[in-house]
């Protein structure tokens, strides 16, 4: 009798371990996001040192500034600076529209002199972020003369989109992409093909390669607020940027337009999902599982050295009387 008992205990504790280590499902058709569980099993931080270890080049990323009501930026700026960020990327979204991006160019004065390399969002494009009036074209132009500042920037030649890349500290190959600029029609055949010359001349040279773009790539384990919601075409156009990324050995992409933080990796690439820089956090989702206000830390290696990129997300001190701000209805209406 107590042989069978042991049995049933090690059997039940069997059974908890699978369950514990199944991994996660995407979320039903009607929401775009999985269950907490799955959402708590992609919240992996490395805790990185104050300050950035000789041979180490430590950058700041983050993405989804609008409606930055606790006021994120310039807490998540100042911080960079402080922990020795050699830059900021930004992952888009800076205002709700456009025409408010002159409340957040002035808060640009508190990251000094770490250059700012910024990523268009579809708040850039379109109004409030879900309306394409005439004239995205000239938006894209604006974009790229009020926040093209900083050093090493190779712009695309293409007019219509804002893609380029950056060598950063001679060592790391930054690569801006766009999917949001051409509504419904992910990267395009254009972009596609200057990637893979891009990718190919970083790869030639050893550097370490980056790639950041607003929406994650379809398919990701986290969310379908993605690449997913364009259609077939930018699917497509996803899962070829994805066969690049795997050719290339990129060490890691940075994506945001989902306001939560994610760990995840995504058929061997490793991904960071960052859109926690004051925008409305997802509905319901808890901080356990992604739902807070944050930036990441970076540490890149110098030099040929391909070990695993350690990433720290940065959680920003929110104590009353302040509160994270959160969305009031599921991602996945929000079709923009």
């Amino acid at each position: 009798m107590k042989n069978a008992r042991r049995a049933v205990v090690l059997l039940g504790a069997l059974a908890v371990v699978l369950i514990g280590s199944t991994s996660c499902k995407r979320g039903s058709p009607s929401t775009s996001t999985g269950s907490s569980n799955c959402c708590a099993a992609y919240q992996h931080s490395d805790s990185l040192p104050d300050q950035p270890a000789q041979g180490m080049i430590r950058l700041a990323i983050g993405g989804d500034s609008r409606d930055d009501h606790s006021h994120v930026i310039p807490w998540a700026f100042k911080e960079a600076r402080k922990h020795g960020a050699k830059a900021f990327l930004f992952l888009g979204d800076l205002e709700l529209s456009s025409a408010l991006d002159k409340f957040f160019a002035p808060q640009l004065a508190d990251l000094g002199d770490v250059p700012f390399y910024p990523v268009i969002g579809n708040h850039e494009v379109e109004f409030l972020g879900a309306v394409r009036l005439s004239g995205s074209r000239d938006k894209v132009t604006a974009f790229k003369e009020d926040y093209f500042k900083a050093p090493g920037i190779n712009v695309a030649t293409f007019r219509d989109q804002v893609v380029y890349s950056a060598d950063l500290q001679d060592a790391i190959h930054f690569i801006a992409l766009d999917n949001v600029s051409r509504k419904g029609e992910g990267f395009g055949t254009e972009q596609l093909a200057w990637l893979a010359k891009d990718l190919a001349a970083a790869s030639a040279a050893n550097k370490v390669i980056l790639v950041g773009m607003h929406k994650g790539l379809a398919g990701n384990p986290v969310t379908t607020h993605a690449m997913d919601e364009d259609g077939k075409s930018a699917k497509q156009d996803s899962d070829a940027a994805l066969a690049l990324f795997k050719k290339y050995q990129v060490a890691m992409v940075f994506v945001s337009h989902s306001h939560r933080y994610a760990s995840y990796n995504q058929e061997g690439i490793e991904v960071r999902m960052t859109g926690g820089l004051g925008a409305p956090l997802v509905k319901d989702l808890a901080e356990a599982d992604g739902g807070f206000h944050h930036f990441l830390l970076v540490d890149v290696p110098l030099g040929n050295n391909r070990t695993p990129l350690k990433v720290e997300a940065v959680k920003f001190p929110c104590v009353p009387p302040c509160a994270p701000s959160k969305d009031d209805q599921d991602e996945s209406k929000e079709r923009w």
